[in-house]
This record gives C-alpha cells, structure tokens and sequence, in this order.
C-alpha cells in the first residue's frame, strides 16, 4: 500500500501544470498520510517477515526521508511553505516517537545509530519550520552522543555507521542557517552537508576554528562561538569543509557538476554552494554592531504595498497605526529583535519581507527588512535590519513615466542613495531623475544591480 500511495504521488509530481494543479491531495497532505502509513508499517507485528526490527527501521526512515523530497513544492509560496514545512516537521517527529517507543518496548531492537539519525532529520525540520531548537531533543541526542564518546575520546568525525556521525550531521544542520533558505535550496544543503560530514568534525581541544559549541555534559543546544578559548565542551570546526566547498563552487563555475550532484537542479546547487561556504568559512557572517538589552512596544505594519500606504499619509505616529502588539528584546545601530504572541492578529512578516516599524513614544516610521523569523512555545521572535530611520516618498521619473518611490536618505549630488520599489521597478540600467529639496532635479545613476526582496527591489544610486 505505501508503494502505490507513493507511485501515485511520483505521477503526480511529473505530470503536465494541467494536469497536476488538483491532485487528490495536496502534498502536504501526502506528507502527513505518508507518515502515517510508514509508521503503522513499522508498527505492524508480522512473524512472517524476512527484515529484522532494526531493518525496517532504517526503511521506514528512509523512505520517509526519501517521500519528504519527492513531495517538496515546485512553486513556493509563503504560506504554503508555512504550511508545509510544518506538516513536514511534525510528520518527522511522529516518525522519531515512533522509532523511540518501538527501542523502549524492546530495548537494542533500534540501533543508536538510526535513532540518532533520525533526531538529526528532526533538528533539520525544526530549523526549516523556523522554529526554535528542541531543548529536549537535543537532550536525547547528547545522551545517545555522550553514551558513545566518554571522557577519553577528544575528537569525534565522520566514522560510518556511529552516533558521532549522525550528531555532527544535527550540528551541521543548526549551523547551516536553513530558516534563510527556500525548501528546494534547503534540500540543496542538506545534499552538501552529507558530503561535508568528511571534512566537519568536533573536538574538546581548542581551537580559533570552531565556530559553535556544544556542552554535551549538559546536554546543551550548540551556541555560536565569539571566543572559543573561554568556551568549556566540543567545538565544532568547519573550515576544512569550507575549502571542500569552496572547490565545489570552482567546478560549477566551469561548468562542470561534481559527483554526488547530479540529481541536484543547478540553480539550487549554486544557491546552497554560496549560502554555506559563507557559513562555514573561516570570516563566517557576524553582527556589526553590538545589541543591547530593550524592553518597549513596537508598531509593525509588513509588505511593500502597506508599507507605501502609511507612509504616503504624511507618516502619522507608529503606535497609533501599527499593530503594537510586539515587545523589542534588542537593539542595535543595525536593527531590531522583537517577539510577539502567537496569537497576534493579523500573523507575523516573513523572512524577506519589508516592514515599516515604530517603538512606543515614537513619532517616526523606520523601514527595514526582517531577516529572521523564529517560532517557539512562547511566540514569535523576528529580526529586522534597518534599511532607513528617516524614509521618505519621492516621485522618481525614468524618462517614460513617473513613479513614487522610498528614498533611504536625503538627495545630496555627489553622494549614494538607495531606493526602494516595487519588484521589477528598478532593473533597468537607464539613469532616473529625482526631485530634491528647493526644487532641483538631480540625475541618478545606478552603481549596482538591483537586490531583490520579497514584494520590493533596493538599488544604490549616485546623485549628480
């Protein structure tokens, strides 16, 4: 039965737009019925079968890891990625219960190994979902770690067929910044930190290289790492990695496809390439400006046309018009971490989107994009980089028609400028005019390609 429930879905999957936009189920759908079938599967007593419980745990998993692919979205939506990858994560949960409570009722029927595994996949879904990291999941897995590698071992790599394995692959996948990436890229990534697990490796010893850490005595989730020297458990070293990865990106840029990416669409590959070698590199991305500690109300109104219709009303007080319903946690010279309820009417931003954002007291709309979006039992938490304290509406003329646009900062000749349009309104490498202050209209030259965001395009100008 699951054969054909998946071989139903596989035609699915390759049939023509037409034929496949009303399949009998969505795939989400097919996530939730696919597990639901592998796990009564493994469930099943049957006295007659050839596989032992160990054997038809490692089917179950993989087959279900392998249905996660196949069933992955060829269009992605915000919420249908919502959607989806949280049938995707809960799935991948009932499937490691399942796993867990077959090795409790029959303890040593289910390696190590594969229940470390299959907690990997569930840290991997966690981080896809955007949720916060699993403190009791990670506790599972430094147990089955920790049982494993005692006081004497100092290093832990990639050894086929051991836990340590398996607990690297969950600690490459926390580090692998998965919330930033869309589903097929994120399939992309997990593809390369299966062919990174040679080059990653954790140590007790320090080293200037590890860039998380992970107190496994404590059962700990791994911390990203400022300094290492003052850090007590294993650290997690990824440079080597990098290097590996770095050639990876030499070859497709020569056009050639490594081995072991072959199934891989090339423009995720490429994608997954650049996102993680700047992860995992020796300068990886780190905060520019410090955070502080902050506790007050925010206003956040999200998306591009919103954003533009409250500003264009002469920007009234943030409180009174936005939603007020986020507290600041943090911030910074860069930005702002808030978190709300999960109950918030009107929901929360995506990662991508642009938001206009106002604390409490505040008179002004700031603009800004979030970059992190985080679910957890206690709310929502987002990040926003601010894009600009002081926007503000321009009518900006291409020589054929003129359009009102966000300016990031005041028009002075000489100077750069970013503005910010909707998506597709700032590709043309053609120069724009502006009006500036006392009526003078200054010519705008782009100096760099448009960047693209979710429902908006930013591109940096000089005044002339």
């Amino acid at each position: 039965m699951t054969a054909n429930f998946m071989n139903e879905f596989s035609d699915q999957a390759s049939a023509p737009a037409d034929e496949a936009s009303a399949p009998h189920i969505s795939r989400a759908e097919g996530i939730a019925a696919a597990a639901k079938m592998y796990i009564a599967d493994l469930q099943q007593e049957n006295p007659d079968s050839m596989l032992s419980v160990a054997e038809r745990a490692a089917f179950v998993l993989e087959s279900f890891l392998d249905a996660l692919a196949l069933l992955c979205p060829e269009r992605e939506t915000g919420p249908d990625r919502a959607h989806w990858s949280a049938t995707a994560r809960l799935s991948m949960r009932d499937v490691v219960n399942a796993l867990r409570d077959l090795e409790r009722a029959a303890p040593g029927s289910v390696p190590a190994v594969l229940l470390a595994r299959a907690g990997a996949e569930a840290a991997r879904w966690d981080l896809v979902d955007r949720h916060a990291p699993d403190a009791e999941l990670w506790s599972w897995l430094g147990e089955l770690f920790a049982a494993e590698y005692g006081d004497e071992i100092s290093r832990a790599s990639d050894a086929a067929g051991t836990v340590g394995r398996e607990y690297l692959r969950a600690v490459a996948y926390h580090a692998a910044a998965l919330d930033q990436q869309t589903l097929k890229a994120g399939f992309a990534v997990a593809r390369l930190v299966e062919l990174s697990l040679p080059y990653l490796f954790l140590t007790r010893e320090h080293t200037e290289a590890a860039l998380y850490g992970v107190d496994v005595a404590g059962r700990g989730i791994p911390v990203r790492l400022a300094r290492s020297d003052s850090f007590e458990g294993w650290r997690f070293v990824t440079v080597p990695a990098a290097d590996m990865l770095s050639d990876i990106h030499g070859e497709l840029t020569r056009g050639h496809r490594p081995s072991g990416l072959e199934k891989t669409d090339l423009a995720e590959l490429r994608s997954a390439v650049t996102h993680l070698r700047r992860q995992w590199s020796a300068r990886p991305p780190t905060r520019r400006f410090r955070r502080y500690s902050f506790s007050a109300h925010l206003s956040v109104v999200g998306g591009y046309d919103d954003v533009m219709n409250l500003l264009g009303e002469a920007s009234p007080e943030g409180v009174a018009l936005g939603t007020g319903g986020w507290r600041i946690t943090d911030l910074s010279r860069g930005g702002v971490g808030a978190m709300t309820s999960r109950t918030t009417d009107g929901g929360a931003p995506a990662a991508g989107d642009l938001v206009a954002f106002c604390p409490e007291e505040g008179t002004r709309w700031h603009i800004g994009v979030v970059r992190r979006v985080r679910l957890s039992k206690s709310g929502i938490e987002i990040g926003i980089a601010t894009l600009s304290v002081r926007p503000d509406l321009a009518r900006v003329d291409d020589g054929r028609a003129a359009h009102e646009l966000f300016i990031c900062e005041p028009v002075r000749r000489g100077e750069a400028i970013r503005l910010v349009g909707p998506v597709g309104s700032l590709e043309e490498d053609d120069p724009l005019f502006v009006m500036a202050k006392g009526s003078v209209v200054c010519k705008l030259r782009p100096l760099a390609d448009a960047l693209r965001g979710k429902s908006f395009d930013l591109r940096v100008y000089q005044a002339m």
